[in-house]
């Protein structure tokens, strides 16, 4: 199965193609509040480099947050319009597994993102590119998210990193923080994803796929 992947939930914007779990080609670059003039663009260079045509695509897996109000939107709805336009399904694709699935980690993985207000979103997942949910998803201050994760070892990755890293590490001696370079959601991500749930016949409404907000609507990428 041809696939298009779509992933717009952090200031990194990333389009993928993929065959089944296969990656054929990719596009990744840091867009913050420019999702919207930078993802047609992306796209059509996307087909471009890998010669393949907008009847070609077979399905569409997107991520579906948590993450920017307005970016997730942009890629949700970009991703339902090219599914209605071709009747093809669409998977949607939880951000935090996606952010999992791109963490090179031997053990559990806790994906944090930070969802602004002085919170972060957080689930931990199986490791060794699994993405399998181990803890399901909790949302609120990262000292009260950190105090209910499961106690051993974990690879912590994420976007919340970056403002929360020292209490990480202050909480959990233990903790391992992955390379910036990881902490972003990518589209290759989000396709592989998507792939296990088309593969198992899954997909969604297109007329109910929306964006996942753990909390009130606020721009952050």
């Amino acid at each position: 199965m041809r696939i298009l992947a779509i992933e717009t939930a952090t200031s990194l914007g990333s389009v993928a193609l993929l065959q089944d779990s296969e990656t054929v080609a990719v596009i990744s670059e840091f867009v913050p509040r420019r999702h919207l003039e930078w993802l047609a663009p992306a796209l059509q260079r996307l087909l471009g480099s890998a010669g393949w045509t907008v009847a070609q695509v077979e399905a569409v897996a997107v991520s579906t947050g948590p993450g920017s109000f307005t970016s997730l939107r942009i890629g949700i709805a970009t991703a339902s319009a090219w599914a209605r336009a071709r009747g093809i399904p669409a998977a949607g694709v939880p951000t935090l597994a996606a952010v999992a699935l791109g963490t090179q980690a031997a053990g559990a993985v806790c994906a944090m993102m930070d969802v602004r207000r002085g919170e972060v979103a957080a689930a931990v997942y199986a490791g060794g590119g699994a993405a399998r949910p181990i803890v399901d998803e909790v949302v609120g201050p990262v000292e009260r998210v950190l105090r209910q994760l499961p106690a051993g070892p974990l690879t912590f990755s994420g976007d919340a990193l970056a403002g929360y890293a020292e209490v990480i590490a202050g909480m959990r001696p233990d903790a391992v923080l992955a390379p910036r370079a990881q902490w972003y959601p990518t589209a290759v991500s989000v396709g592989r994803l998507g792939w296990e749930r088309l593969s198992r016949g899954e997909h969604n409404d297109l007329y109910r796929l929306w964006p996942r907000y753990v909390r009130s609507p606020v721009d952050q990428a």
